[in-house]
């Protein structure tokens, strides 16, 4: 399915078959606002020959355009009648179109009318304190040490720059059926900039009493340079994170990560879903809103690997049984990946067996900007196509 006119509902559909038209298939229809079904409705396939195409106009009525709203169109195919192989009603195939409506702009809070905002220096730390709220930045770290909201504490482990994942199958290759060898692979220069952070440099900007930004300037491992992060603290207790980096070398991933309380166990994610994807693996997902424990989101690869992944995150959020706890978005418009684990990196990067990841009291979550591709063209060969690098 290729777009014509989206706004219209006029789309061209494309029978790669070789032998057959499509008239043994229905179409069936949705169209969704920030994941939400509006309207939805079904109609007869065209006769589209094999290896023909032929423009269709799905019949949906514009919606109230809503601020910050993105509205898809799912189009799937579904069997007609009862045949030999499946039931009819069986879904042979889909695709989903973002339709590119201008929705009208946010009125957000006034930073005029948000609370104000004290910073303090603790000698190990510099916090800032608000309405509710209290976030900590530690002086050796750089990093986020702590979120206390309402008197509760959101972060167990510093929210920190993370470059690096366990190798999957495909980096390895046949390496990862020899533990002798793993290693040799396993000590990669990212992971090594990773641990090895130094702060170099804070500087601190209260830019009004509702605001204070601070800047850390952070030195890598050679052959790399420095990475700049900017921590925004607003006096409505939203907190903006920035990072500028550089590299000198095609890179693994590029992110963050923390580790949470065991009780925000479950993770609902605007993006794609509702299983793992990854950057070079991600067409088979359709764009919704999703929800599901930590213990239901990640993948048992037989050797353990990274796994997890989310794509494409508009926003993510890590909650308790009464709704409550952090909520991430991008920035801008610049998509996210996000992932969960009830065990740490290292746990994942050193099991041999499935059987071995413990289950730790914390909650790892990983927010990244990107990671590269897992690649396979060539079975347990890492080949990344050009596109799919970082």
């Amino acid at each position: 399915v290729y777009p014509v006119d989206l706004i219209s509902g006029k789309v061209k559909i494309h029978n790669k078959y070789n032998f057959i038209s499509l008239d043994f298939a229905n179409i069936s229809w949705e169209l969704t606002a920030n994941g939400a079904i509006i309207q939805k409705g079904q109609l007869s396939t065209p006769k589209v020959n094999p290896g023909a195409q032929v423009e269709v106009k799905i019949p949906f009525n514009q919606p109230e355009l809503e601020p910050i709203t993105e509205y898809h169109l799912k189009i799937s195919f579904i069997l007609a009648e009862k045949n030999s192989w499946a039931e009819k009603g069986h879904l042979l195939a889909w695709d989903q179109l973002q339709i590119p409506y201008e929705t009208p702009g946010l009125m957000g809070l006034s930073i005029e009318k948000m609370s104000i905002v004290n910073l303090q220096d603790s000698g190990a730390a510099y916090i800032v304190q608000g309405v509710d709220f209290k976030v900590s930045i530690g002086k050796k770290s750089g990093a986020i040490e702590s979120i206390n909201y309402k008197g509760r504490e959101l972060v167990a482990k510093p929210l920190v720059p993370n470059f690096w994942r366990a190798p999957t199958d495909n980096e390895l290759g046949e390496l990862s059926y020899s533990p002798e060898t793993k290693d040799i692979v396993k000590k990669e220069h990212w992971e090594d900039a990773s641990k090895n952070r130094k702060v170099k440099k804070i500087n601190i900007d209260e830019i009004n009493t509702q605001i204070v930004q601070i800047t850390v300037l952070t030195e890598l491992p050679p052959p790399e340079k420095n990475l700049k992060t900017i921590y925004s603290i607003f006096g409505s207790g939203d907190i903006i994170v920035e990072n500028f980096f550089t590299p000198n070398k095609d890179m693994i991933r590029f992110g963050m990560q923390m580790e949470v309380p065991e009780e925000l166990n479950t993770m609902t994610w605007f993006g794609k879903g509702p299983h793992e994807t990854m950057f070079d693996r991600k067409t088979g997902a359709a764009v919704g809103i999703y929800s599901d424990k930590v213990e239901n989101l990640i993948h048992h690869y037989v050797k353990p690997q990274e796994n997890g992944n989310r794509t494409d995150v508009r926003w993510v959020a890590l909650t308790d049984e009464n709704g409550s706890g952090l909520f991430v978005s991008d920035n801008g418009g610049t998509l996210l990946n996000a992932s969960v684990w009830p065990y740490s990196m290292e746990d994942l990067a050193n099991a041999a067996h499935d059987h071995e990841l413990p289950t730790r009291e914390n909650i790892t979550f990983n927010i990244d900007y990107k990671q590269r591709g897992v690649g396979g063209d060539i079975p347990a060969v890492a080949v990344l196509h050009k596109e799919f690098k970082l």
